[in-house]
């Protein structure tokens, strides 16, 4: 992982295997990020997604394996 900070946006290249959320939480942690926004650009094998409701706990969470099942 890389990352370069630019004033306020922090920009990051996540090498293939390394687990999103763990090092987002690194980078989080180490510039003592209390609120973010995230968007990105990429690919991936597989991933989780999950669904917050602001006044609940998680509601739903699915794993998504096969990409042409979209």
């Amino acid at each position: 992982m890389e990352y370069r900070k630019f004033s306020n946006t922090i920009v990051v290249r996540i090498d293939k295997g390394e687990e999103i959320l763990e090092k987002i939480k690194e980078i989080a942690l180490k510039e003592n990020i209390k609120l973010a926004n995230i968007n990105a650009l990429g690919a991936t094998n597989d991933f989780t997604v999950g669904v917050f409701k602001m006044m609940r706990t998680l509601t739903r969470l699915s794993r998504v394996e096969d990409l042409q099942a979209l």
